[in-house]
């Protein structure tokens, strides 16, 4: 169903026809004014891959530090592939506020996009790794969209929902690939599919990746369903089927589109690949899946205008954690480190707030704010009243979004292992893993990087600081002023020895009522917890 007017414009009709038999409630106006609420989250996107993050960067120092074998190339030439990705994508920053400042909650995917859901730290659940997401956000705690659909709202899940408890099934063998995404089906068991928590309509997939064709590993409503071609076009589909159908009410739509995630062994539709030429095929593959995204986001927002519903929807563009190490550049810009540490690399992200007419425009702001504060900016926008038994961490940051001076949070914190499975540690790790995938050689070797096997690291950040501790057997703090050194790379620990009394208290008044893990590493935990102690 298509409409040519706004939710507003419709309501006046109907009130003009109905005021002679009966009063209008209150309530009836008041739930018309409701915004919808469009969540765009991306996944391991950098945030020096998108033009308008890339007045940042240094491009003379980071063109000396290392790159990955596969995504090597010119510096200038990748540069310039990573400014025209996301072209729609960098309008809504121009027309919007960017966070420039802004963190998930933890620097992997199924924890970061659990504390978006709950608005909490994951760590209050005991999810502090992939390993303990594997068994889901826990079912009494209420979450977003359950709140939304409960005040009026109508809500799907586009993508990604690693949030899930699941279990896992094999395609036939003689269908097989070396790519476990498209061998692998994992099933949500009952009560963790999207479509049970809060969202009316789900096109889901439970996994970290998924397959960039065909994809056998979706489900509909909670039912496995084909999903024949490119998934990234797919998603797009479906989230304009969604909003053609929401009728009249607001709705929520949370778009977890599957890249840059790998795999991406398989290059983008040809009308994307012919729009970059950097010199190295594999460049051209991972920018050319990005503008596929970007060009589905442009689509979406021409149905809003279409509709009339572009000034009534309040959008959120982030990525769910740094980029990996296997990206080409420029990755995570001058911030150190990438996805699966707790250096500003993988936990830094790009995120643009967009309302039209109602937040300001072309807005930089670099005061701190976290992921979490999406649960609770989008029902203040909503009008909708929090539980206090969701006992959420996340800050109302809609006075900040518009220009007034606040302070969400003065401090964020993370815990967990340091998994150099996405870093430099591993690169010989992908280099091989690369060449098994595609058949070049035969046997496959493990990772001895992945989260189960690392040891436990921790870290807190204030406006302009960031303390941060390993378990690696040297009991050593790092002491970072990060707004003036985002490489983290001078450890000012020695010479500030107050500063880091401070964050080293505020992070064991934290943590030390947080439960343990529920997968990873029971024991490194009480490690983390001792080393903050006095």
């Amino acid at each position: 169903m298509k409409r040519f007017t706004s939710k507003k414009t419709l309501l006046a009709g109907l009130v003009v026809a109905a005021c002679a038999a009966a009063p209008v409630t209150a309530f009836a106006a008041k739930d018309a004014d409701k915004p919808n609420v469009l969540l765009i989250v991306m996944d391991d996107l950098g945030t020096a891959q998108l033009d308008f993050m890339l007045d940042q960067v240094d491009k003379e120092t980071l063109k000396k530090r290392p790159v990955p074998v596969r995504y090597d190339g010119d510096f200038d030439t990748l540069y310039d592939a990573a400014k025209r990705s996301m072209p729609h994508v960098t309008e809504l920053a121009n027309e919007g506020v960017r966070m420039t400042n802004a963190y998930v909650a933890t620097p992997v995917c199924g924890p970061s996009r659990a504390g978006m859901m709950t608005g909490r730290n994951p760590h209050s659940f005991g999810t502090y790794s992939n390993d303990d997401a594997k068994l889901g956000i826990p079912l009494d705690i209420k979450l977003l969209p359950e709140l939304m659909n409960e005040n009026g709202y109508t809500t799907a899940n586009i993508g990604k929902w690693h949030n899930a408890k699941v279990r896992k099934e094999l395609v036939p063998e003689n269908t097989r690939s070396r790519d476990y995404h498209e061998n692998e089906i994992p099933f949500a068991e009952p009560g963790f599919g999207a479509e049970e928590r809060g969202f009316d309509y789900s096109y889901s997939y439970y996994a970290s990746g998924v397959a960039l064709y065909d994809s056998p590993a979706i489900f509909q409503n909670g039912k496995n369903v084909p999903s024949p071609g490119y998934i990234t076009h797919n998603l797009t589909d479906e989230t304009i089927k969604f909003i053609e159908g929401a009728g009249d009410k607001p709705f929520f739509v949370n778009l977890a589109y599957s890249v840059p995630h790998i795999p991406l062994e398989e290059p983008a539709p040809a009308k994307y690949m012919d729009r970059f030429d950097t010199g190295n095929v594999e460049v051209d593959k991972y920018y050319a899946h990005v503008n596929a995204s970007d060009e589905g986001i442009g689509k979406i927002i021409d149905k809003l205008k279409e509709m009339g519903e572009y000034e009534n929807t309040l959008i959120f563009f982030l990525s769910d954690n740094g980029a990996v190490f296997e990206s080409p550049m420029p990755m995570n810009g001058m911030d150190r480190a990438f996805k699966g540490t707790r250096y500003r690399g993988g936990v830094h992200v790009p995120f643009v707030a967009h309302w039209k007419g109602k937040l300001p425009e072309g807005q930089v702001n670099n005061t701190m704010m976290s992921a979490m504060d999406i649960l609770p900016t989008a029902l203040a926008a909503a009008d909708i009243a929090i539980p206090s038994e969701m006992d959420v961490n996340g800050q109302n940051i809609m006075p900040l979004l518009k220009g007034e001076k606040q302070e969400p949070h003065k401090y964020l914190y993370w815990a967990g292992p340091r998994a150099h499975h996405y870093s430099p540690e591993s690169a010989e790790f992908w280099n091989h893993y690369w060449k098994w995938i595609s058949f070049e050689e035969q046997e496959f070797k493990p990772s001895p990087y992945i989260e189960k096997h690392s040891k436990g690291e921790w870290a807190i950040k204030d406006q302009n600081w960031s303390l941060h501790y390993y378990d690696d057997g040297n009991a050593e703090f790092e002491l970072y002023n990060y707004s003036e050194d985002p490489a983290e790379s001078i450890n000012l620990a020695k010479k500030y020895p107050e500063k880091v009394k401070e964050l080293r208290k505020a992070f064991y008044a934290w943590v030390k009522d947080k439960p343990a893990p529920i997968a990873w590493g029971q024991d490194r935990y009480k490690v983390i917890t001792d080393s903050a102690a006095d």
